[in-house]
């Protein structure tokens, strides 16, 4: 998503699905790298996380599950990368 076409990547319908604030600010850190214009990849997010890779794993389990970002690269190295989805597409 191109910020300067669409806008902030960010939905405020974030913060009534009952998530974790974990699960918030890690779908804030995605917002924000995709508003930069940078890849949204696990290396990434592991360097501005600031809580143990436990949480930022579920926080990422859960925004997955609920198809509010998707797994687009994934390699033998755990290197993996994501995209944000459509909000209209959210579960």
């Amino acid at each position: 998503m191109d910020s300067k076409e669409h806008g902030p990547a960010m939905s405020q319908k974030i913060f009534n699905m009952g998530f974790s604030v974990e699960t918030v600010s890690l779908y804030l850190l995605c917002c924000g790298l995709v508003d930069e214009n940078t890849p949204v990849s696990l290396k990434k997010l592991a360097n501005v996380w600031t809580l143990d890779s436990q949480a930022l794993n579920q926080s990422l389990e859960d925004l997955e599950n609920r198809n509010i970002i998707m797994k687009v690269v994934w390699d033998h190295n755990g290197n993996a990368a994501y995209k944000l989805i459509d909000l209209e597409k959210w579960k």
